[in-house]
């Protein structure tokens, strides 16, 4: 007979919170087996190595997109590690360029911290705020790749407004 678990004693085993978990069953990466009549989750024992192997794979660096293709590969063919490995190297790649990018703002950044106070103006200039800073060159590209609407204003859902109450009206005016 399979054990059965309510997301109370997988939140006990695993350390994941109620609300991740919830999360996770809306992203499609966890299944409850079965709704009791009031609406409670019951999952069964592989619940708590799945969770496991979610948040171990994030700790890798594992974006929840990429662990559902990892489980998708798992549930289509029972072997996932090719997909795992294609990830690990896609994701090495833009680490090595992500390191280089590193390195030179480091070395950027250690000459500026380096220079010698003679360098410092002794005037202010209206100009140039800090030569320092402007004989350094910046880096060909930014350190970290900004989504393409990055600099446009999220629509927030606006919020139903409160009606304002008058001095004249009751607070069971409403009603």
């Amino acid at each position: 007979m399979m054990e059965k678990r309510f997301i109370g004693a997988l939140v006990k085993a695993t350390g994941v919170s109620a609300p991740t978990i919830r999360y996770y069953e809306a992203l499609g990466l966890l299944k409850p087996t079965r709704r009791t009549r009031g609406g409670f989750r019951v999952y069964d024992e592989t619940a708590v190595p799945m969770l496991r192997f979610i948040r171990h794979a994030q700790r890798l660096g594992f974006s929840l997109k990429e662990v559902r293709q990892v489980l998708r590969a798992w549930k289509r063919t029972g072997y996932p590690c090719e997909t795992v490995r294609d990830i690990a190297r896609r994701k090495l790649s833009q680490l090595d360029a992500l390191l280089k990018r590193l390195t030179a703002l480091r070395q950027r950044l250690h000459t500026l911290a380096q220079a010698p106070e003679s360098l410092d103006s002794s005037e202010p200039s209206p100009y140039c705020v800090c030569p320092l800073v402007m004989d350094t060159s910046p880096l060909d590209e930014p350190l970290l790749p900004f989504p393409p609407d990055w600099d446009k204003p999220r629509k927030r859902k606006a919020k139903p407004r409160k009606k304002r109450q008058t001095e004249w009206e009751p607070d069971w005016w409403d009603n």
